[in-house]
């Protein structure tokens, strides 16, 4: 092998420090990324992998899509907080949704306007430790819907399917897309939802996820543990002046 491709220069950095630590004969040379074992030399180099730009504006113009932000649309609140994840821990979706409710209960002047709409997706359903997680999740979503819904409004919609076009269509119309997995190669909904969306939207961001290497500085980052912070950056996107949303967005 000559080359060695990873995410990230994080993961190139972590990869040079593991050969460093070993492989006695291996020569490490940080600033040129080479491992050198003997007379073999090895370049080790981020490559973060993108998305289908082209493919994702053939998706936005397409009829179906179009059928689905209609349907989506009356679920919006006047500001809508979306998120889209494979239902399964590492994407820290429990601790997403008590920041939310944390939002509401510390600003309540958002009950009633602010919607978020969660797009789950199925994975490992035949596990037990992926169902009891997703048990927990369908719980406290009902336990936050029953604590603040009124007549009219309800805070959280969400939908457990694998429909890629319909998680398209939701990530057209976020005001906050929030994304803050544990940890994470890349997250590639990190940059379709800014690549497809039209509202502005702020970007919450984990910074162990390994898109944040290249969006960090538009995005409002947070530690995935962080509850506090997670609760405050979803304040800053929803309280943000059109014009710095707009920079943040271009």
């Amino acid at each position: 092998t000559d080359i060695v491709g990873l995410q990230t220069g994080r993961d190139v950095h972590n990869f040079l420090h593991c050969c460093q630590s070993l492989i006695d004969e291996a020569e490490v040379d940080y600033g040129q990324q080479t491992v050198r074992i003997n007379e073999h030399i090895v370049q080790v180099k981020a490559y973060p992998i993108s998305i289908d730009v082209v493919g994702l504006k053939k998706i936005v113009s397409s009829p179906g899509l179009k059928e689905y932000e209609e349907k989506l649309r009356p679920l919006c609140g006047e500001q809508t907080i979306v998120r889209v994840d494979r239902a399964e821990p590492s994407k820290n979706i429990i601790r997403g949704f008590r920041a939310f409710d944390m939002l509401l209960e510390r600003y309540p002047q958002f009950v009633g306007k602010v919607k978020l709409i969660a797009f789950l997706v199925p994975t490992r359903t035949h596990l037990r430790p992926y169902q009891r997680y997703t048990q927990e999740v369908d719980q406290l979503i009902e336990a936050i819907n029953n604590k603040y819904r009124n007549k009219e409004w309800h805070p959280i919609d969400f939908f457990y399917e694998n429909n890629y076009i319909q998680a398209i269509a939701g990530m057209r119309l976020y005001d906050v897309l929030l994304v803050n997995a544990v940890i994470d190669g890349m997250n590639l909904v990190a940059k379709e939802g800014p690549t497809v969306n039209n509202r502005d939207g702020v970007l919450i961001l984990s910074e162990t996820v390994g898109a944040c290497e290249q969006l960090g500085q538009n995005a409002l980052t947070v530690a995935p543990a962080d509850l506090e912070g997670t609760t405050q950056a979803l304040y800053t996107a929803l309280t943000m002046p059109a014009d710095e949303r707009h920079k943040r967005a271009t």
